[in-house]
């Protein structure tokens, strides 16, 4: 039911151009009693808020349920879960743009709408998860104080991948997925072990032996 009530708010928001007045307009439009609404969300906030977590969560298992994915580099994870959410997105295109569009006119890019909170939450886990990966596999430096918050570098990064995505009127959106390709090869590349790093090493051993 939940699945058909986000489908009748996503129509409702396409078709009319603003978000339902209501729950009991928006139950009548879906054929159910008011109450029976409130077994699935305590308000029509709540459907927009958990929208894109269903989204990734759908994204999420149909990536992990493949067998090449186990076997992906941190880096070819995000990759692969980049492209994987992008088109996932083409599917909802109109009714992401009214949304990221609405929420610029408010605040500036990047940003963090209501709309994106539950997702946000996820992803974040979900990052953290593949990052640790990095770090043990050597993709990736361990760095004092800073590890903690490389899965917010990395939402930052899709958060631009999805504002891209949704200005791209290139054929088939091929340069969104240039934008993947190259800013997830960017994050990497920083993350990963510069010339900072060895100068910080080389400092440290001349402290420990002066």
């Amino acid at each position: 039911m939940k699945e058909q009530i986000i489908d009748a708010y996503i129509k409702h928001c396409l078709t009319k151009g603003e978000a339902p007045k209501n729950v009991y307009v928006f139950a009548q439009e879906l054929g159910i009693e008011e109450k029976e609404f409130y077994a699935y969300y305590a308000s029509l906030e709540a459907i927009e808020k958990n929208i894109f977590s269903t989204w990734f969560e759908q994204v999420k298992t149909q990536l992990e349920s493949t067998e090449l994915y186990a076997g992906y580099s941190a880096r070819e994870k995000f990759l692969a879960f980049y492209f994987a959410w992008i088109e996932a997105l083409k599917n909802h295109r109109s009714f992401v743009v009214m949304l990221m569009h609405k929420q610029h006119k408010h605040m500036p890019i990047p940003s963090f709408p209501s709309f994106l909170k539950e997702f946000r939450a996820a992803y974040l886990e979900f990052a953290k998860g593949i990052l640790s990966q990095a770090i043990s596999a050597n993709e990736i430096e361990d760095r004092k104080f800073l590890s903690d918050k490389y899965q917010e570098g990395m939402w930052l990064n899709l958060v631009f991948v999805m504002n891209f995505w949704t200005k791209d009127s290139s054929p088939e959106f091929e340069k969104t997925d240039e934008a993947i390709e190259k800013s997830v090869n960017l994050a990497f590349d920083l993350l990963g072990k510069s010339p900072l790093d060895t100068m910080l090493d080389f400092g440290k051993f001349l402290f420990q032996n002066k």
